[in-house]
């Protein structure tokens, strides 16, 4: 496949910030080290400077002020038409509604059609129809393919995979954070970092991160930064300042949608997360707390691995539901000893690399798209 002129359309809602978005942003650069040429068709968004440095072709595809099927018929045109004028040879998607108005597209044309579903929180219903246009199906963790196990419908497992060239312990970075957007920061701060959409069951679980705080009196040095923008993001905003004009000085610090993390992650010396920002964070070498859109998980230790994987980071099964004592507890247990803290991170780091290499994932990637292409 190195020498095969093969173009790939990764179509998604848009470039946002999200997990899905940069796991296909990951994929760029070992991709395209065996000779693949991207595109990218959807709507615009925060990341549309790292899709073009990372080389993709963009293809916009905006969606009109029309009556819905009005719309959706211009939008399958917009996508045949990319599909067309650019020749190419597979379709990915990885998102609904998109992927199932260029799916349906791609069908039309004969295009392989390859669809990745990120999480267990789309609706069933599309999902399944966006399923039944695909010619593969890949699930990002077990319990995205227990979900396709129970329609009847086959997948492979190819987990989200990190670009260490991108991803791993630099504290440099987080310098210039200091001198700026956290001048107000202690030096000698503990410093807890949630990175994640402020929308939907992770806004609530980022309100009970912060309401947590109120019952952690002993631990002076603590500060949390909250990383992410959403629809409940103004809620967020609120309770922090809330919690800050309580506390009488501000350790809570809301600092938006950032397209890098990564200074923040250096910053950390524990990151809140799940799924990516889990794995982003652990090849950064901090400890993570896991909890996510289905549930707690908890400090993700040694012993925690398989239950982390099997469980996506709490964010698509978990043991049980977040509380704000839960997470309380879990802060106290985890800056009670910095040391074993800092060795879960370095533990962690280890581990990512052995099983989330984005180079091996891409493999595993590129192999799929061959036997898709070898069908038509």
């Amino acid at each position: 496949m190195t020498n095969s002129p093969t173009r790939v359309l990764m179509v998604m809602d848009s470039m946002g910030t999200g997990g899905t978005e940069t796991h296909v942003l990951s994929l760029a650069r070992t991709l395209q080290s065996r000779g693949i040429q991207l595109h990218y068709a959807g709507a615009d968004g925060p990341f549309h400077s790292a899709f073009v440095d990372a080389g993709f072709h963009i293809h916009l595809v905006e969606s009109s002020m029309e009556p819905l099927p009005v719309r959706n018929q211009q939008l399958n045109r917009a996508y045949r038409r990319v599909m067309e004028e650019h020749q190419i040879s597979i379709v990915h998607v990885h998102q609904t509604p998109s992927g199932l108005l260029a799916a349906g597209a791609a069908v039309e044309l004969g295009i392989p059609v390859v669809y990745t579903m990120h999480g267990t929180y789309y609706p069933p219903r599309e999902a399944v129809a966006l399923a039944q246009l695909s010619d593969a199906m890949i699930s990002v963790s077990k319990p995205v393919q227990t979900f396709w196990n129970r329609q009847g419908i086959e997948s492979c497992v190819i987990s989200n995979g990190i670009d260490f060239e991108a991803f791993h312990p630099d504290p440099n970075v987080s310098m210039e954070l200091r001198t700026t957007t956290l001048c107000d920061l202690p030096q000698n701060a503990s410093v807890v970092t949630y990175v994640s959409r402020l929308a939907w069951q992770k806004a609530s679980v980022c309100n009970m991160l912060l309401r947590a705080t109120k019952t952690l009196t002993d631990m002076s040095s603590l500060h949390m930064v909250v990383v992410g923008t959403g629809a409940q993001s103004h809620y967020v905003d609120e309770l922090a300042q809330a919690l800050n004009k309580l506390k009488g000085y501000p350790y809570i610090h809301v600092v938006g949608e950032q397209t890098d993390v990564r200074p923040y992650y250096a910053l950390s010396d524990l990151v809140v997360g799940t799924g990516r920002v889990a794995l982003e964070a652990m090849a950064c070498g901090k400890p993570v707390l896991a909890v996510g859109n289905h549930g707690y998980l908890g400090l993700v230790t040694p012993e925690a691995y398989p239950r982390a994987w099997e469980y996506y980071f709490g964010d698509h099964d978990s043991s049980e539901k977040p509380s704000p004592p839960l997470l309380a507890h879990a802060l106290r247990q985890a800056f009670a000893d910095r040391q074993r803290l800092e060795r879960w991170g370095e533990q962690g780091k280890d581990w990512i690399k052995s099983s989330f290499d984005i180079t091996q994932k891409g493999a595993e990637l590129l192999a799929l798209y061959e036997r898709c292409m070898r069908k038509q």
